[in-house]
């Protein structure tokens, strides 16, 4: 056994302190300080260390931390000790940062009371250990080494399963808290320690649950002081925007993120990690973990997030500052032919918006001689950084140029444009606001150039007003919004170019109340009312048998079949469906019990145990509201288990 002594600064220092091996708690070091002491009561340990006999011991975090770091001296503050022998810098980078300042303060100064809920310990829990875990390889090297075992912090963290070095499965301590006094801290005594069966168990999340565990410790072993819950959500959306899963706007495509996990871990596993996700409930964690700044998730939810966004979790972190763009970091090519950076990098200025049809990123790019462009994105090559979607200005730079050509009286309009990169129309255009129409040297006048638009514009206007005619001659009953419906472009032409004339020629308007009523008398609803209730019928069948429940509601059936505005509006048409539908739709205390009896009914099927805690924590739901469930349940189980 390594000792190593302190000498005494000050009268209150301890004599010596047995120093913490690497990655050992704090907790495990002053347990063998008590031992090697020969201290009979434990209140005179917490009296030498702390300077106070009231002191709880706590496992992974412990307390009055920088009383501790200043009864021992030397090397050691209340930072390093908090760093390097807790379990905090696993929970660190995923609190807000305002909770963390709270919490180390309360760590380094206070008893500790209420630290494990703020941290998120007892609430947000998974994988609970009542027990203290160690790995026989470790516990053999460490007594091999250094004459004893101890306690490894990360053999503690809830969800770590494997020993991220011998990747073999943790063992269990004999004695824990529970078996002790509450002021006792407890020591890994080599004679209780099973350091005899090696055998490695590889199960089929070896993999998964190794790689938690490797996450899991390089989260113990860095500084991320700098790193809070806010900069770790805004990677998330970076990521999430990178994959498509997210709007241009950053609203997470909660629906798709869903299917796309599930796909990568599979239910069972994320069962397995008390990690399951109800996707019909609007606080699960995987839509708190990617869009809400306030709430905590568990560090494991927050590894099986980053390893299914980005699989290497030091790269997650090395590039937690990184702003992803769909059309890459600035700057980007100016592409005004006629200036002299053209297709240099010089444009640092970017809008990012949203196509309102496809929903793909739409970059507007402005450059500083007045050249504004835009194109789609995202750029997948090279090459798509010199793309022009739509040039949305010239700018000043291209006006001069254009200006000085016009000024030689040289050019023709054909030449220009091919100059200035843009159509024979557009250099008439600005010609003309610039008020040197009269310079261009052409055959070409203007006034033949706006003959032949004219002339475009009549057969465009003509066509349109033949077309609106013939379809209300072609359907006699037809309303303005069913005309409007069908013709949006020629509709919408005509409204803006020649209003008097649509509004003369549109059929009749039909008071609201008439219209329902001439409808009643164009539609069959006793046949659509058949039509509905097959349909939903089918679809109800369906979800049923979901291997993920989705509650039954009039909403969750139209949306799935098409038919919700139908349900909505026209219900009282629909008796058949209107009935129909009042006996399958759930409520949310039905809904519950259904999925409970799902869990139940699968347990049967493979012979497994039913335990009630175990149906309440898989259907995800509250404890108050599973009291009153309970009695169902166990109805429902003993009438099942006896068929």
């Amino acid at each position: 056994m390594v000792k190593k002594c302190i000498t005494e600064e000050r009268t209150i220092m301890l004599h010596f302190f047995t120093d913490p091996y690497k990655d050992e708690l704090i907790y495990s070091a002053i347990s063998r300080y008590h031992y090697y002491t020969g201290n009979i009561d434990f209140k005179d340990t917490l009296e030498e260390i702390f300077d106070k006999r009231s002191i709880i011991p706590s496992l992974e975090i412990g307390s009055n931390i920088e009383a501790l770091a200043e009864n021992i001296g030397g090397k050691y503050t209340a930072d390093y000790i908090i760093n390097n022998h807790t379990i905090y810098p696993f929970y660190s980078p995923f609190l807000p940062k305002k909770r963390q300042k709270q919490i180390l303060k309360e760590i380094k100064f206070q008893n500790g009371k209420g630290i494990y809920a703020k941290i998120g310990i007892i609430a947000g829990s998974i994988c609970r250990k009542e027990y203290i875990y160690y790995c026989p390889f470790c516990a053999k090297e460490n007594i091999e080494r250094y004459g004893e075992a101890f306690i490894h912090r990360e053999h503690q963290l809830q969800g770590v399963f494997l020993c991220y070095k011998h990747e073999i499965e943790l063992k269990k301590y004999p004695i824990s808290k529970m078996d002790v006094s509450r002021l006792e801290y407890i020591r890994l005594d080599a004679k209780s320690l099973d350091l005899k069966d090696f055998s490695i168990d590889k199960s089929k999340y070896q993999d998964k649950l190794l790689k938690i565990a490797k996450d899991a410790y390089y989260l113990l072993n860095q500084d991320f002081n700098n790193i809070s819950k806010e900069k770790t959500s805004e990677n998330y959306k970076n990521l999430l925007y990178e994959r498509g899963l997210t709007t241009s706007s950053g609203r997470v495509k909660q629906r798709e993120l869903y299917e796309e996990f599930i796909n990568f871990y599979g239910k069972e596993f994320l069962e397995l990690m008390e990690s399951s996700i109800d996707i019909e409930d609007e606080f699960n964690w995987l839509k708190v973990a990617t869009r809400d700044e306030e709430r905590t998730v568990h560090p494991i939810r927050h590894l099986l997030l980053i390893n299914f966004l980005q699989g290497d979790i030091s790269k997650f972190f090395k590039y937690i500052n990184y702003q992803y763009n769909p059309f890459g970091k600035a700057p980007w090519p100016c592409l005004n032919r006629v200036a002299d950076h053209y297709k240099k990098k010089v444009v640092r200025t970017i809008n990012i918006t949203q196509d309102y049809k496809t929903r793909v990123p739409v970059g507007t790019f402005i450059c500083s001689c007045g050249f504004v462009y835009s194109r789609k994105g995202p750029d997948k090559t090279e090459q798509d950084k010199f793309k022009i979607g739509r040039i949305k200005s010239f700018g000043f730079t291209w006006e001069n140029k254009l200006k000085a050509l016009l000024s030689n009286r040289k050019y023709g309009v054909r030449e220009i444009s091919r100059i200035m990169s843009c159509d024979c129309k557009t250099v008439i255009k600005y010609a003309n606001s610039l008020g040197l129409v009269s310079s261009i040297n052409t055959e070409i006048k203007v006034c033949e150039v706006e003959q032949k638009s004219r002339e475009l514009s009549t057969t465009v206007e003509n066509n349109y007003k033949n077309d609106v005619i013939d379809f209300i001659n072609s359907n006699e009953r037809c309303t303005r919004q069913q005309l409007r419906n069908n013709l949006k472009k020629e509709y919408i032409w005509l409204y803006r170019h020649d209003k008097p004339w649509l509004k003369n020629n549109l059929p009749e308007s039909i008071p609201r109340g008439k219209r329902n009523k001439s409808e009643n008398n164009r539609v069959d609803w006793k046949t659509r009312d058949n039509e509905y209730l097959k349909l939903i019928k089918e679809k109800n069948e369906i979800m049923l048998r979901l291997a993920v429940p989705v509650r039954i509601t009039k909403s969750s059936i139209g949306k799935s079949t098409g038919l919700l505005a139908a349900l909505e509006k026209n219900i009282d048409k629909l008796p058949n469906t209107e009935k129909y539908l009042s006996e399958i739709i759930e409520s949310v205390e039905e809904f519950q019990l259904r999925r409970c009896k799902l869990i139940i009914n699968n347990k049967i099927k493979e012979e497994k145990n039913i335990k009630l805690w175990e149906i309440q924590r898989q259907a995800g739901i509250r404890s108050e509201v599973f009291v009153k469930l309970k009695k169902t349940l166990i109805d429902y189980i003993n009438m099942e288990v006896n068929l």
